[in-house]
């Protein structure tokens, strides 16, 4: 499959004069086949007036090209009046509100996907409505499912929401990445805290009372206060011979 943004000025080459025909400038959508009509050329070099190349005249589409059998498979757009009601509708389906028949607002079309070989679209690539958030913003709906696609609104079957296929689960990287940190961190902090309050515990607990009284020694006057000194404490004197 092919993105549609990948086809975008590709070169054009012709096969049987061996040259370079121009590059795609943008692609022709038919709505009611949900296919690509034909391709715009750029008109650039070989050409004043708009030309298109019915997609049924496109051999391969390469990763660096696009190929044709022979120059004179681009026309004037006036020439092939089976396409030129597609060319004046100029419709688009990037960009455009994706909605359920039930009313559902499923996001906006942001890219879609091509069979190179038959032009067929298989997957329309939708971002926003019901995978915003915290969701990788990305989801994509098969072609299958979609009933009508137009100018304003994009309309999918209902109860298509259930067939979206989310990227990555619908969970973001980033997402994953912080709710892993997050968990950790909350991990760690629990075990921390954890950790003080069993140390604090030890701590705080007063030591088990006693049985045994306390004994309390009375003070002693034989005990000189601190500030008092030596030749202050009265000698009795003994009378000499």
């Amino acid at each position: 499959m092919k993105p549609s943004r990948k086809y975008l000025s590709l070169p054009i080459i012709s096969l049987q004069e061996g040259q370079q025909i121009g590059y795609v400038k943008s692609l022709i959508l038919d709505a009611s086949a949900k296919a690509l009509a034909a391709i715009v050329v750029d008109r650039k070099g070989f050409f004043k007036d708009q030309r298109i190349i019915p997609y049924s005249k496109v051999v391969s589409v390469g990763e660096d090209a696009i190929t044709i059998d022979k120059e004179s498979h681009v026309e004037k757009t006036s020439s092939l009046p089976e396409l030129l009601d597609l060319v004046k509708e100029k419709l688009t389906i990037i960009g455009t509100k994706m909605v359920t028949e039930t009313g559902k607002t499923l996001g906006i079309a942001e890219e879609y996907y091509v069979d190179p070989e038959t032009g067929k679209i298989t997957h329309i690539e939708i971002s926003g409505g019901k995978i915003e958030g915290f969701l990788s913003g990305k989801a994509w709906i098969s072609a299958e499912y979609i009933t009508t696609i137009g100018h304003d609104v994009i309309i999918s079957q209902k109860d298509s929401e259930n067939t979206l296929t989310v990227a990555d689960k619908g969970l973001s990287e980033s997402f994953k990445k912080l709710m892993h940190s997050t968990s950790n961190l909350a991990s760690e902090t629990t075990h921390t805290i954890s950790s003080y309050f069993k140390k604090d515990k030890v701590k705080t607990v007063p030591p088990p009372e006693s049985d045994k009284e306390l004994v309390i020694f009375p003070e002693s006057d034989a005990i000189p206060p601190a500030n008092q000194t030596i030749s202050e404490i009265p000698i009795p004197k003994e009378p000499l011979g």
